[in-house]
């Protein structure tokens, strides 16, 4: 696999913005009652990417078992090391430019606070988001399980923090 190649994210703006509109159609006509967002750098101004397009589908918990179906005909399973029994993720083979990520998560679950909420945190945090381009920054030129590794771990500590912030607010009586 090819090294990690970081760039800004407004460089795939285009190209984003196409496949985008195509897979919320695509996924909106699979799955009509679910809910599509565009998560991921390419939806954060400013953000660095390695160019690919993530998004993520919100179902209610019953229909999660057959959305998994559909989507399982219709893309292919990507990190099933990471699935849950409220998370699957797929990629489609056929977007290429950019490369689409397509993360299923049963609405309100634990995993369904991974995905918009570290891109709202982004997106609001001026030095998180500074921070975070940085450390893409240091991943250019990687291999994937390396990037994907060294992010996770990112995301997992801002993620904690968050959680951590809010339960202090709950608690102070905010």
């Amino acid at each position: 696999m090819a090294p990690i190649r970081i760039r800004p994210a407004a460089d795939t703006q285009d190209q984003v913005l196409d496949a985008l509109q195509r897979q919320t159609e695509r996924l909106t006509r699979l799955l009509p009652t679910a809910e599509i967002e565009h998560v991921g750098a390419t939806a954060v101004p400013g953000a660095l990417t390695k160019g690919d397009l993530d998004i993520l589908v919100r179902v209610q918990e019953d229909e999660f078992a057959p959305s998994l179906v559909v989507l399982e005909d219709e893309y292919t399973i990507h990190q099933p090391q990471n699935w849950t029994s409220t998370l699957a993720s797929f990629i489609d083979p056929a977007e290429a430019h950019p490369e689409v990520g397509v993360q299923l998560v049963t609405a309100a679950s634990a995993d369904d606070a991974l995905f918009a909420p570290f891109r709202d945190a982004l997106i609001a945090d001026p030095d998180l988001l500074r921070r975070y381009n940085a450390l893409k920054q240091r991943l250019d030129g990687t291999d994937y399980a390396t990037y994907t590794a060294v992010k996770g771990d990112f995301v997992e500590q801002v993620l904690r923090g968050m959680s951590a912030t809010s339960e202090r607010g709950l608690g102070s009586g905010a």
